[in-house]
């Protein structure tokens, strides 16, 4: 397939982009950023997140606010659901940015990141690989 000069463009601009996120989100830190998580197709307006777990540490509370917000809110995975080694879990959210954190069965803070984009028709997969 042949791209054209503004295709050439796009890319290099998502690669860049991707680039940018994963040395900004990730250096010195447990896990690592993927710029369109699956390929799949995400809502118009929103941008896909998802969380792939590869350490040894279940993830037990999931907490992900607009980056504007005060509070955290509510844990995304609910009373009984947990992200186990070995798993992932995603969800779906309107674009802008986003403060989130991770948290283990005690409640220790094992990740938190602040002031993500989320962009519109995009996401990311983060995967998770070791407490900070």
């Amino acid at each position: 397939m042949k791209l054209s000069s503004t295709g050439n463009f796009l890319v290099m601009k998502h690669f860049v982009l991707g680039l940018f996120w994963i040395a900004s989100l990730v250096l010195g830190s447990g896990c690592v950023v993927h710029t369109n998580p699956g390929g799949g197709t995400v809502q118009a307006g929103s941008s896909a997140f998802v969380i792939r777990n590869e350490s040894s540490v279940a993830i037990c509370y999931v907490k992900i606010s607009p980056s504007a917000d005060q509070n955290w809110g509510p844990d995304r995975l609910g009373a009984s659901e947990v992200i186990s080694p070995g798993q992932e879990r995603g969800w779906e959210f309107p674009s802008g940015y986003y403060d989130f954190q991770l948290q283990d069965c005690n409640r220790a803070v094992i990740l938190e990141r602040r002031q993500l984009a989320f962009e519109s028709n995009d996401g990311f997969v983060l995967t998770f690989r070791a407490p900070e």
